[in-house]
């Protein structure tokens, strides 16, 4: 009896083909995780992280991530269909993902890249291996788009941008699926032509909105209904008298706001506050940990998501999200982009063995 496994192949095109950048469909699968998170069918172990030095050298010397995790559903197929959720995932993955900051400049090549495993739940042998960086730009966008979704004040049309990167875009096509009223993009970056060249971008995007280059970051938080700050800042500069009352501030990055600054919002949400305080850099955790807020003022997003918990009280509620980046998330969408490439005839089928030398 032959032994051959072998796998689906796919390369970054082939998942752009696959949708990979459909934010609408990606959002689907991270609105899909957070509800099983909030379920409580997953997985999700603590990350490994590879730093040459502490934490904050994430941010100058590089790191590289392992990102392990199982999603379920089974049980709760039906129920997701009946929110116009994506099906079961039932299946495990992992995402490896290194970083080197000074790729762009140095070598021409993305600061970010990434592979992802998808396992056959009955062998774990692996079904699909395939570019993880378009997974995880889109995902990290969607996540604080479902979290606008559900956040937000009803009939937001400011934005607020800090960050005019690749993140920046998925975050600002994530910020338009969750609030599809919003009318105007204020964006700030440190280099103003960066910030021109990606107005004229997001204007093609999205050309339902107005996009606009301003002059400081305080310029881009005053007077927005959403706010996203997705930066490389090796220090905070954040101001919490910025916020506009019923403000949400989603920080997708490290070093952007100072603890201090949470105790101008009300609620404080996060997609898993346990694996927050396992990586120990994220200012949700830092301000818990220091005694700047209470613990009690963090929840996590997908008790939101599937009803248990509603975190805006008022309209003027203040409200900061800070995820870390689940696994989940990564294996929710890759499962998306895998499912379609196979219906469409994606990708390329290779072996891992013909006969096991040692099986």
């Amino acid at each position: 009896m032959s032994k051959r496994v072998e796998f689906l192949y796919l390369q970054q095109e082939d998942c752009v083909k696959a949708g990979g950048y459909d934010m609408t469909g990606t959002m689907a699968a991270t609105e899909r995780s957070f509800f099983l998170h909030g379920k409580g069918d997953f997985m999700l172990p603590h990350k490994p992280v590879l730093r040459w030095g502490g934490p904050e050298t994430e941010e100058t010397t590089g790191r590289i991530m392992s990102m392990p995790s199982f999603l379920g559903g089974l049980e709760y197929d039906e129920e997701l269909k009946a929110k116009g959720l994506l099906g079961a995932v039932n299946t495990s993955g992992i995402k490896w993902i290194p970083s080197k900051p000074h790729n762009p400049k140095k070598y021409g090549l993305p600061r970010a890249n990434a592979i992802i495993i998808i396992v056959d739940p009955e062998t774990l042998m692996p079904v699909c291996i395939m570019d993880g960086a378009l997974v995880s730009a889109m995902r990290t966008g969607a996540a604080s788009g479902v979290a606008i979704k559900h956040l937000a004040n009803p009939g937001a049309e400011v934005m607020g941008l800090v960050g005019a990167s690749v993140q920046g875009i998925t975050q600002t096509l994530a910020f338009k699926c969750g609030a599809p009223t919003l009318k105007l993009c204020k964006v700030y970056d440190l280099n103003k032509e960066t910030s021109e060249k990606f107005c004229e971008r997001m204007k093609k995007e999205i050309p339902d909105m107005d996009f606009v280059a301003v002059d400081s970051a305080e310029e881009a938080f005053v007077g927005s209904d959403v706010i996203s700050t997705a930066t490389m800042a090796k220090a905070p500069y954040v101001d919490g008298k910025w916020y506009k009352k019923g403000a949400v501030h989603c920080e997708i990055s490290f070093w952007d706001t100072p603890a201090e600054a949470l105790t101008y919002v009300d609620s404080v949400v996060v997609d898993d506050f346990d694996a927050v305080s396992g990586h120990g850099v994220d200012v949700s955790y830092r301000a818990v940990r220091d005694g700047v807020i209470p613990r009690e003022k963090v929840t996590d997003l997908g008790q939101t998501v599937v009803g248990n918990i509603q975190v805006r009280k008022s309209k003027d509620d203040i409200i900061f999200f800070n995820p870390i980046g689940m696994g989940i998330h990564d294996l929710s969408e890759a499962h998306r982009v895998f499912t379609n490439a196979k219906e469409m005839g994606i990708g390329r089928v290779l072996p891992l063995w013909e006969n096991p030398i040692l099986g």
